[in-house]
C-alpha cells in the first residue's frame, strides 16, 4: 500500500485516502527527543553539586565561628567585668549587713520606747496615787475628820492580755498610823458608754474565771491592817467604752461605821 491509498471493499482497487477525515484513535502520541548517553557528564554534575552544598555549608560554619569570637570578651574584659561582679557583691554584703543592723536598732528603740511608755504609765499611776493620799491626810488632819482612818485607793492600773482580757488592780490602803485591822466591803461599778447610753457594770458581772467570780461578789470583803490588792482578770462587754469606775468602801463597825467614796478615771491600758 502506496503512501495515501487504501484498497475499495468492492472492487478491491486503490483509492487515495483524505488527510483531512482520516482519525486515529487511541492514546495520544508524544514526539520523542534521542539524547546521546553521557555517563561522566552527569556524574560531574552531581559531583558539582554535592561539592556547592559542602561549600556553603563550611562557609557557613565559618561565619558562625567569625561572628562568635568577635562577640566573645576579651580577657581584660572579662577580668573587668569579673572585678566589678565582686566589687557589687562586696557593697551588697555591706548594705544587708547595715540594714540588719539598722532593724536592730530600730527594734531595740521600740522596745526601749515601749518599755518607757509602761514606766510613764506606772509613774502617772502613781503620781495619782500620791495626789489622792495627800487629800485623804488634809482630810485626816482637818478637825471634822469623817475619814478617821485615812481609807483611801491607791494603784489603780488595767493592763492588756491575750484574747481581749484585761487585768485589773486596785490597792485599797489604810493612811492612818495604828495597828488595828479594817473590815469592812467595797464595792466597785465601772461606768462606760454603750449604744449612745450610760450604762454602769459592777466589776463581779465582768469577771472571767470561776474562782475570782466567787471571792469577787457585789461586795467585796475587805479586812486588812494597812492595804488590800483587788486583782481579777475581765472581758469588756463589746461595745462598752470604760469612762471611769465608782468606788464606795463601808465599814463594818457597829460603833463608827465610816463610808468612803471615790470616782477614779479608766487608766490607760498598758
Amino acid at each position: 500500500m502506496r503512501d495515501g491509498l487504501i484498497p475499495h471493499p468492492a472492487n478491491n482497487k486503490m483509492v487515495a485516502m483524505n488527510p483531512a477525515k482520516a482519525k486515529v484513535k487511541g492514546s495520544p502520541v508524544y514526539r520523542m527527543k534521542v539524547v546521546p548517553h553521557r555517563p561522566l557528564k552527569n556524574a560531574f554534575i552531581i559531583l558539582a553539586l554535592f561539592v556547592f552544598v559542602g561549600a556553603a555549608l563550611v562557609a557557613t560554619y565559618f561565619y558562625a565561628q567569625d561572628k562568635a569570637s568577635s562577640e566573645r570578651l576579651s580577657i581584660q574584659e572579662a577580668q573587668e567585668l569579673r572585678a566589678q561582679l565582686e566589687t557589687l557583691n562586696h557593697e551588697l554584703s555591706e548594705s544587708k549587713r547595715e540594714l540588719a543592723k539598722y532593724q536592730l536598732n530600730a527594734q531595740v528603740d521600740h522596745q526601749a520606747g515601749e518599755e518607757l511608755r509602761k514606766r510613764v504609765m506606772v509613774l502617772r499611776d502613781e503620781k495619782a496615787a500620791l495626789e489622792r493620799d495627800v487629800q485623804v491626810y488634809r482630810i485626816l488632819t482637818s478637825k471634822k475628820s469623817t475619814n478617821p482612818k485615812g481609807i483611801s485607793f491607791g494603784i489603780f492600773s488595767v493592763s492588756a492580755l491575750a484574747e481581749n482580757k484585761k487585768q485589773f488592780k486596785l490597792v485599797v490602803q489604810k493612811l492612818a498610823e495604828g495597828d488595828d485591822d479594817f473590815s469592812g466591803q467595797l464595792q466597785v461599778l465601772v461606768v462606760g458608754q454603750q449604744d449612745g447610753n450610760e450604762i454602769k457594770k459592777s466589776l463581779h458581772e465582768l469577771v472571767v474565771s470561776k474562782t475570782d467570780a466567787e471571792s469577787m461578789a457585789e461586795n467585796i470583803p475587805l479586812n486588812f491592817k494597812f492595804f488590800q490588792a483587788i486583782e481579777c482578770e475581765i472581758v469588756l462587754p463589746d461595745g462598752f467604752v470604760p469612762a471611769r469606775v465608782e468606788l464606795e468602801v463601808k465599814s463594818s463597825s457597829g460603833r463608827n461605821p465610816v463610808t468612803v467614796e471615790a470616782d477614779l478615771e479608766w487608766p490607760e491600758i498598758k
